[in-house]
């Protein structure tokens, strides 16, 4: 029987309840990645259209879709050449969250009459992947990296595993520390995917939310031959790229048999995007200059984050991303007294990881913060922070 699983946001919720705000001090969110850096100049009036509402979804997406998620991979990494001769194929998928429950699913399905299936993800992580591994009737396996270049966690979680898994999760950029994996540490991934017989999941959902230099594509590897990936996906959405969470639109890529499964699964079992939806995601897709006004957004409230918390013991500026992961004295606490005294929400880290093999959280005694407001909104949010933090650090 699954074990109930108990969402990182309704821990939060029952935190904070019963806890007033100060009176006149207007409350902000920072708990939750609904990025509000720049709003896409899209025209969103295929929304209104009558006759695409009255019809089914198109399964596996419209043409116009399909061509946006090509051209886009393209430009941003260099597949094409019609997915490299078909060696890469392509599937909408209703966000990312569906499309991890369902990849994790269908890679456990695959070995459960060998043994008790097992599934490698970071620690601390997307909630979804610990979600859809106990959904799917799996345990799993956490590995935590130190830093974005290493991958012998990743090999420990496995021999931890008995030497066998049914998929091993990458998140790249991280979520929620921002730590990138080069490509060298990708090839070794691969390799240790391999040995495992397990299923690659790469999720590259902040991929275009980096503060330098670009991470490297999963899906450049493969066209440069540099990796020799069996089963894999690839995850892609709208949410973070275009701040658009709410049309729960993205795709995967990858080999074409698991990205066949997928698509079978979820032509059958899942949703297809809307025709409406379909027209607005492919502009989306396109539009390569609301993304960059973004990513210049987010790299001025990093460098207000810089000058404002600076001064706070074990400040660190992520590589990617728009989360500050900061550690504090007691996560849950300053959590609430933020929300009590200040009217700011933040995600306690312990409530997006889990106890690893040692016996430690690690996301105990951490805030997950989003930087993902606009800069006169994120001064103010920071400055209320800072008060706080600094307060804490100096009663120590």
């Amino acid at each position: 029987m699954m074990r109930a699983v108990r969402s990182a946001f309704v821990r939060l919720h029952d935190l904070l309840a019963g806890i007033s705000t100060p009176e006149g001090l207007d409350p902000i969110q920072l708990h939750l990645g609904e990025s509000r850096l720049a709003t896409p100049a899209i025209d969103f009036t295929p929304l209104t259209d009558i006759e695409g509402w009255t019809r089914y979804p198109r399964l596996g997406g419209t043409l116009q879709l399909r061509a946006a998620y090509s051209h886009w991979l393209e430009r941003r990494f260099g597949v094409p050449q019609s997915l490299l001769g078909g060696k890469i194929a392509i599937e909408p998928t209703p966000g990312t969250k569906q499309a991890v429950a369902v990849a994790i699913a269908l890679a456990v399905a695959r070995v459960r009459l060998s043994g008790d299936p097992a599934v490698i993800m970071p620690n601390p992580f997307y909630p979804a992947y610990r979600a859809g591994a106990e959904a799917a009737g799996a345990h799993p396996v956490f590995y935590t990296l130190k830093t974005g270049g290493e991958t012998a966690p990743i090999a420990a979680a496995v021999k931890a595993a008995g030497g066998r898994a049914a998929a091993i999760i990458v998140c790249n950029p991280g979520n929620p520390r921002g730590e990138i994996l080069p490509a060298d540490a990708l090839r070794e991934v691969t390799k240790i995917a391999a040995t495992a017989q397990a299923v690659l999941l790469v999720d590259e959902c902040y991929t275009d939310l980096s503060l330098g230099q670009s991470p490297p594509g999963y899906l450049s590897l493969v066209k440069e031959g540099t990796v020799e990936p069996g089963e894999y996906l690839v995850l892609h959405s709208l949410s973070k790229r275009s701040g658009a969470p709410g049309l729960r639109s993205g795709f995967v890529a990858g080999a074409p048999s698991t990205v066949a499964a997928y698509a079978g699964y979820n032509r059958e079992c899942g949703v297809s995007p809307p025709l409406p939806v379909s027209a607005v995601a492919a502009a989306l897709w396109a539009d390569d200059t609301q993304v960059a006004r973004a990513r210049a957004s987010l790299a001025r409230n990093w460098e207000l984050a810089d000058e404002l918390l600076g001064g706070v013991p074990h400040y660190l500026r992520a590589q990617a991303g728009f989360f500050l992961w900061l550690p504090v004295t007691d996560d849950e606490e300053t959590a609430r007294q933020l929300w009590r005294d200040h009217a700011l929400s933040v995600m306690p880290g312990r409530y997006l990881a889990g106890e690893g093999a040692d016996g430690v959280n690690p996301g105990i005694n951490h805030l997950r913060i989003a930087l993902i407001h606009d800069e006169a909104l994120m001064r103010e949010a920071l400055t209320r922070l800072r008060d706080t933090l600094l307060t804490d650090a100096s009663a120590r």
